[in-house]
């Protein structure tokens, strides 16, 4: 007797992420979307744990522990699992990957031009570029990453630590992961010199230090992440005050007053990039290929700003007309 699988006609159909040309890595069947490189995540979750788990089991539990009570080995066993969940969330997330659209008759010429675009938010203008592998003038902020072979919503960069493209919809996690990560190394920094003046009491530093081996090599590592990952959050903490991308701030490096996208309010700055909707998937890598319509409703989206985008120039063409005349 056949199996309920063998005849459901969409259970053998080609699905949407076997024939997607782009670089990702799908899991679970096209319903987890990873970037080209996922063991770059599990690399970076082992440079969190391992140091975690020495710092856990010969500092904390050895010294710490006895002395301030239970909460400190809670607190420094939460603190690298927190990080490394925010970590593959941002890894195994559909960072905004928009369809791509059948090339078009008389689009070769295309290549290379641009246009301005209204931005809603702010009603300043800024450029478009047009995408010849996707087919359409990008949607604002979007870019193809070079990496992934995809346009992404909101383009931030790529990062080879989680290994995947930070875009619109895994910029959040990102940013958790990387505020987390710098919490979890100044913790720890601060945890091993308690446990070095712990041990120099009555003692001496000389002394205390020679007997804290442990704690001062993890310090060290600590410290080497602190550099790092801690740059990296106040860098991150002017953009999102800005309300810029980090390929934005490469690129155009704007200021407060020429950046198009930027409300002239750090808090609504803010606000856009921890509270706005993000919303689902512009892609269902999982669905049966006779079943995605998503190149079709993406289409739709696109003409319906171009038409929004003519009237809006028709209206400043008239403006512009009657000023004259008077």
């Amino acid at each position: 007797m056949d199996s309920p699988e063998s005849t459901n006609p969409a259970s053998s159909e080609t699905r949407v992420h076997e024939k997607w040309p782009g670089n990702e890595t799908f899991l679970c069947n096209g319903r987890v979307v990873g970037g080209p490189s996922p063991g770059a995540a599990v690399w970076t979750a082992a440079l969190v744990l391992v140091p975690s788990a020495v710092f856990c089991v010969f500092v904390v539990n050895e010294s710490l522990r006895r002395r301030m009570g239970d909460w400190t080995l809670a607190v420094s066993i939460a603190m690298p699992l927190w990080c490394v969940f925010w970590l593959f969330k941002t890894s195994f997330t559909d960072p905004g990957i928009l369809p791509r659209l059948e090339r078009r008759p008389g689009t070769s010429s295309m290549r290379g031009k641009t246009r301005e675009t209204t931005v809603a938010t702010t009603g300043r203008t800024a450029t478009t570029r047009w995408n010849d592998t996707c087919g359409y003038f990008q949607p604002l902020r979007a870019h193809h990453c070079s990496v992934m072979n995809d346009c992404v919503e909101r383009f931030d960069h790529h990062c080879p630590w989680t290994g995947t493209t930070i875009g619109r919809r895994n910029y959040r996690a990102f940013l958790t992961f990387t505020f987390s990560t710098a919490a979890l190394c100044a913790w720890t920094m601060v945890m091993c010199g308690y446990a070095v003046s712990y041990r120099s009491r009555g003692e001496g530093a000389h002394v205390g230090m020679r007997r804290s081996g442990v704690a001062i090599t993890v310090f060290i590592v600590a410290a080497f992440g602190f550099f790092f990952v801690g740059a990296l959050s106040c860098f991150h903490a002017y953009l999102i005050s800005t309300n810029q991308t980090t390929y934005e701030n490469f690129k155009d490096a704007h200021g407060w007053r020429t950046n198009p996208f930027n409300t002239g309010s750090v808090f609504k700055n803010c606000f856009e990039v921890w509270c706005a909707r993000i919303g689902p998937p512009r892609m269902r890598f999982d669905a049966p290929q006779s079943e995605d319509a998503s190149a079709k409703e993406f289409e739709r989206e696109l003409a319906e700003e171009d038409a929004r985008r003519r009237d809006v120039e028709m209206g400043d063409a008239s403006a512009a007309n009657d000023a004259r005349e008077r």
